[in-house]
């Protein structure tokens, strides 16, 4: 694995598709199926808003909503039994509780700018049209991307194994004919006809090359993300972990609180603290691969058990290295478990950038102080005995053991 370039940049140019597909990648560990469903209404969703004649920052909008909107339905374990029944089309008995996914999912996103407005969309998109009075939502007016939204997550649902997407077409058209205006908007439903007369529409909604597809077709918007965007950013993220366990997410924050404060005494430049900070806040985000319950077993851990949570820093790169651009706080975050003395996991590095190790000093830090359900976290003198310990074995840099013992007060606030 490359170690990479030290970055002092003021802000990163990213591509706003390649942080949608990175959510899809993060979704794939959670509930493969979601993730498939995602690109098929992203695809869809923008299609229609397409021949509707909506803006392009308007399609961008509806295709970003598309391919987040059931991430807190995914992650939420007590909602995954009401995602499978929609998944197979059983929208009709979920009753109101179908809702609830929509306003958790835009309470996580609206707090990054450029995913507000899909934020908003999502919180809507199972409202009906009935006629019209769909327009307004619990004395809220409804955009009207979330009623194309809605179209596509109802026409978006998997067909039968083994039919082709052509016969599945003619009959999810013809019932879909029927729902407008008592479901949907009766102008969405004139531009889905418009769109599903292509057969390749379809063929494209079925396709294994989904992303390809939306690249292709949609493309995305470049983005500058400063580092307080991408600090919003990792706690969108964090947000969803939370979703899976709340031990994660909070562990999560305060590292990268410790990693900040490591940063500066090491003294790194502002723009690269910041960006620690976010590695920080990320380093975990691969555990979303791992059942909660697992995460939060009090007892000793079995052999396979170890394994799986071995994995979950190969997921954290491979979720993050979705987003050309973020290839510095990938590296930082993933390399979190390495030892100095190349006898870490899972890569084995020796060639471990100092980024990576403020953000390991920093998890050990703050995972052995928090107090977890089954024990009190360490008081100082136990910690610091800990840590040098690790320094002695040749697995953490003492350096910065050192630096964290100068701003304990600091860290352990």
């Amino acid at each position: 694995m490359p170690v990479g370039n030290r970055v002092d940049r003021a802000s990163i140019l990213v591509n706003s598709l390649d942080m949608v597909l990175m959510f899809s990648r993060a979704m794939d560990l959670v509930h493969p199926a979601v993730s498939e469903h995602h690109l098929r209404v992203a695809y869809a969703a923008a299609c229609i808003a397409g021949e509707m004649g909506l803006s392009d920052a308007d399609v961008q909008s509806v295709l970003v909503a598309g391919a987040l909107h059931d991430v807190a339905a995914a992650c939420a374990p007590q909602t995954k039994r009401l995602l499978d029944r929609a998944l197979q089309g059983e929208f009709d008995s979920v009753g109101n509780e179908i809702h609830e996914h929509g306003f958790a999912c835009h309470s996580m996103l609206s707090g990054f700018a450029p995913f507000a407005k899909a934020a908003q969309v999502i919180r809507y998109h199972h409202v009906n049209w009935n006629d019209g009075e769909g327009a307004y939502f619990a004395g809220s007016r409804v955009p009207l991307e979330s009623h194309i939204l809605h179209l596509a997550d109802r026409l978006s649902v998997l067909p039968p194994d083994g039919r082709p997407p052509q016969v599945h077409a003619e009959e999810m058209a013809s019932d879909l004919r029927g729902r407008g205006g008592r479901e949907f908007h009766p102008a969405a439903i004139a531009a889905f006809e418009q769109a599903a007369c292509r057969e390749a529409f379809w063929l494209d909604l079925t396709s294994r090359h989904k992303e390809a597809l939306l690249k292709e077709r949609f493309g995305g918007k470049a983005l500058h993300l400063d580092g307080d965007s991408l600090y919003d950013l990792a706690r969108v993220l964090a947000r969803i972990v939370d979703y899976r366990s709340s031990y994660t997410a909070l562990h999560s924050a305060g590292v990268a609180r410790t990693s900040g404060i490591l940063a500066r005494k090491a003294g790194l430049p502002d723009s690269t603290v910041r960006l620690v900070g976010v590695a920080g806040y990320l380093h975990d985000v691969g555990k979303l691969s791992i059942n909660p319950s697992l995460l939060e077993k009090p007892g000793k851990l079995t052999r396979e058990e170890m394994l799986l949570i071995r994995q979950h820093p190969y997921h954290t790169r491979e979720i993050l290295s979705a987003v050309p651009g973020l290839e510095a706080v990938s590296l930082w975050a993933a390399l979190h478990h390495e030892r100095l003395d190349g006898k870490g996991y899972p890569f084995r590095e020796t060639r471990i950038p100092l980024e990576a190790r403020i953000v390991a000093v920093a998890d050990i830090f703050t995972a052995i102080t928090e107090d977890r359900p089954y024990r009190r976290g360490m008081e100082k003198a136990e910690c610091l005995r800990v840590l040098h310990g690790q320094v002695k074995e040749g697995a953490i840099d003492g350096e910065l053991v050192s630096l964290l013992e100068e701003a304990y007060d600091e860290a352990s606030q």
